[in-house]
């Protein structure tokens, strides 16, 4: 369960979050906004990664600003960027158990091979360094990455806004399935709204306001 209590980020001329209550439960939820609303500092948030101003958010109870990892971001959340941000000299399962390794998580070449089929990527993937994928397919292995870490939260920024249509609709298929089969947290910022109605809740944040949309 994810809980933001009355959350507010202010900078000296503009308030992009403006206590903001929100309680999400598992599944998956669309935060959709103008650039510049917000967005990228409510992920930001909720990883650990930056400190509201006032306010708390909660991952299972327990305050992420108060977790002694902070500046390292919340153990409990990964983050799925839409650049992919997958070490360029390293292969895929390096990545990938670089990703585990660096939250303390132990994993094997095993796991690297069961989280690859998760995301419909084949095993000889496993040895390619990033500049010989897609950009599908990086996407796909940012999100296995993400999978290691054995997070019970899965933020994604903007995941498909560098994806043609097709790979845009299999990186949906694969949040979206994260979020009913494996019960996770999936929280994605889009501005793409075919994106957001595959996702269970959807909202618009404008003028530091989360507003519920249909």
């Amino acid at each position: 369960m994810l809980v933001l209590e009355q959350v507010t980020v202010k900078y000296p001329d503009v308030t992009p979050l403006d206590g903001l209550d929100l309680t999400l439960a598992p599944g998956t939820t669309a935060i959709m906004g103008p650039s510049g609303s917000g967005k990228s500092t409510l992920l930001r948030l909720i990883a650990g990664i930056q400190a509201p101003t006032s306010g708390e958010v909660r991952i299972d109870g327990t305050a992420v600003v108060t977790a002694s990892w902070r500046s390292a971001g919340d153990a409990r959340v990964s983050f799925i960027h839409q650049d992919y941000r997958l070490v360029p000299f390293l292969t895929v399962e390096q990545n990938m158990l670089l990703a585990a390794e660096l939250r303390g998580v132990s994993r094997s070449r095993a796991d690297v091979g069961s989280m690859l089929g998760r995301v419909a990527l084949p095993m000889p993937m496993r040895e390619r360094l990033p500049a010989k994928l897609s950009g599908g397919q990086q996407q796909r292995v940012a999100i296995a990455r993400a999978l290691m870490a054995g997070t019970s939260v899965i933020l994604a920024d903007e995941p498909t806004g560098a994806l043609d249509v097709d790979n845009t609709e299999r990186i949906t298929d694969i949040l979206v399935d994260l979020g009913h089969r494996e019960r996770l947290v999936v929280v994605v910022a889009t501005h793409d709204p075919d994106v957001a109605r595959r996702l269970d809740r959807r909202f618009e944040l404008s003028r530091g306001k989360l507003v519920q949309l249909a």
